[in-house]
């Protein structure tokens, strides 16, 4: 690399890093002797793979690769607002040329900022415990399509051990596959799994098309009397099959006001004849005295006038 090359380097990772720590030093050197998982006691490392650019120095062939790996391992010193990053890029060599050596990559500023990028966010988890549990990795931008195969024999990186194909930053873990959603039934307190989707031109079996309605339905009809309360007037057979499909919201209504007449209706008769003979007895009462004192004052004035 360069030494124009590295104060891009440099002032891209100031740049970033005060951002986020105004008030801490950090410093960026290369180190072309570093090995990726060979750490010094209370140094972490993170790496990255690349796209960049190169060119042999002997027949002038350039070429590009996606391959690229990038090495940093970083320090921050204990209770210090400072820190330390060694990094290295690891070259390429021409497949065409006998006896070639090995290239130093270029990348372009774009993706220098985007590898940065990914390096202080490492930093922030990695160094202050800061920034999100998990973050994904920036990808540089390619420039070109690339195919066929990665050259392993003429990468750096591949011969030394450490495949550029392994992957960059942290491992991570796949995520298991999602289990089928259950579907659950509040009339038969059951659950159900969903059936696996398939593809729309396989053939449906006749026969078999409605299995599962078939199941919800004798699930139904043998769970009937936990799935439902008895009702409290008789109903016939018919009406007494619990339906396969179920409402979330069941209209109610109708059965308690039907409930609350025919409750009405049947008791009104015959409530309590004593006491009604009671009440009765009570208001002629009250309305023959009501009468007297009508009559009391009718004389009265009567005989107030005549006077």
């Amino acid at each position: 690399m360069t030494s124009q090359d590295m104060e891009l380097w440099k002032q891209v990772f100031q740049e970033l890093i005060q951002e986020v720590k105004p008030w801490h030093k950090w410093t960026l050197t290369v180190d072309k002797d570093l090995l990726p998982n060979s750490l010094k006691p209370g140094w972490l490392q993170y790496q990255q793979r690349a796209f960049a650019r190169f060119q042999c120095s002997l027949c002038s062939r350039s070429w590009a690769s996606a391959q690229v790996q990038v090495l940093f391992h970083m320090h921050k010193s204990g209770g210090e607002p400072r820190g330390k990053v060694k990094m290295r890029v690891f070259a390429q060599r021409c497949q065409r040329c006998d006896q070639s050596p090995f290239e130093v990559p270029e990348f372009t500023k774009e993706n220098i900022s985007r590898i940065l990028n990914n390096l202080v966010f490492r930093i922030l988890k990695k160094c202050y415990r800061e920034g999100f549990r998990s973050m994904e990795t920036i990808p540089t931008i390619k420039e070109i399509s690339l195919e066929g195969p990665h050259d392993s024999n003429n990468c750096e990186a591949c011969l030394s051990g450490f495949c550029a194909q392994s992957g960059s930053g942290e491992a991570l873990q796949s995520p298991g596959l999602p289990s089928l959603p259950a579907v659950s039934s509040p009339a038969l307190g059951t659950a159900i799994p969903m059936p696996s989707p398939t593809r729309s031109g396989a053939p449906v079996d006749a026969g078999k098309g409605n299995t599962r309605a078939d199941a919800v339905k004798e699930n139904a009809m043998g769970n009937k009397g936990k799935a439902l309360p008895q009702p409290w007037y008789t109903v016939s057979t018919k009406a007494a099959i619990l339906p396969t499909h179920w409402s979330p919201r069941p209209n109610t209504h109708h059965h308690v006001e039907r409930r609350i007449q025919v409750s009405t209706c049947s008791e009104v008769p015959c409530s309590h004849p004593v006491q009604n003979l009671r009440c009765r007895n009570f208001n002629a009462c009250c309305c023959f005295f009501i009468l007297i004192i009508v009559v009391v004052i009718i004389v009265e004035t009567i005989q107030w006038t005549s006077t």
